[in-house]
Parts: C-alpha cells; structure tokens; sequence
C-alpha cells in the first residue's frame, strides 16, 4: 500500500495552484485521489467515477472534476476512452512494481534451488 511522495508536493506550482483555489481542502482532494488511483491494478480511473470519488473524500464533484480536468494540468487525459491518471504516480510505482517483480524472481529461485537440494 506504499507509494513515493516527494515532501515538498505542496510547493509544486501546479499543487499551488489548487491550494490557491481550494486552500488546504484542494491539496487534500488531489492526495485522495493519488491514493484511489494508485489502488487500481493500472493506476487509472474513468470520468464517470467522479461522483463516486467525491462521494469517498466528502467533496463537491466539481471539485473533483475541475482538479482533476481543470487548468492545474496534474493529470493526464485519455479522451477516446475517458480515463485519467497520474504521470507521476504511474512513474514511481513502475519502479516498485519492477522491484516487487525482481524480489519475487529471487524468491522463486531461491525456493527451487531449496526444493532440489532437498531432492
């Protein structure tokens, strides 16, 4: 359930953007939505479920809609099929995803080379 977020996110002037708007409340808002979209298996979320993101962070889906399509250009945008998603968060869990992948390699490896000595 982990994920790299830099300490000074807030200072980004894209997320400055959204605290000069929606102060405290927007930051909040974005971060809701990094932490739903990075429990998809592909890190991206459709258009039609704004409603339901609002509806889990307590916000106005206006908000949610004008942080998430709205001048800050935080996310990326697929039109064809209505689905957004963070360039960032995509790039930094490619990374652990890839090590999780490698860990695992070893940990099969190491399971056969114990399987056969026992043979």
């Amino acid at each position: 359930y982990y994920f790299p977020h830099d300490s000074n996110a807030r200072n980004d002037q894209r997320i400055l953007g959204v605290r000069m708007k929606y102060g405290m409340e927007g930051y909040g808002i974005y971060f809701g939505i990094i932490e739903i979209l990075r429990e998809q298996s592909d890190y991206k979320l459709g258009s039609c479920q704004f409603e339901s993101i609002a509806y889990d962070l307590r916000v106005d889906v206006k908000k949610v809609e004008d942080i998430v399509m709205g001048e800050f250009v935080l996310f990326e945008w697929d039109s064809e099929y209505s689905e957004f998603w963070s360039k960032s968060l995509k790039r930094r869990m490619e990374k652990l995803d890839l090590n999780k992948k490698e860990q695992k390699q070893v940990g099969w490896v190491a399971k056969a080379k114990q399987v056969l000595k026992q043979k």
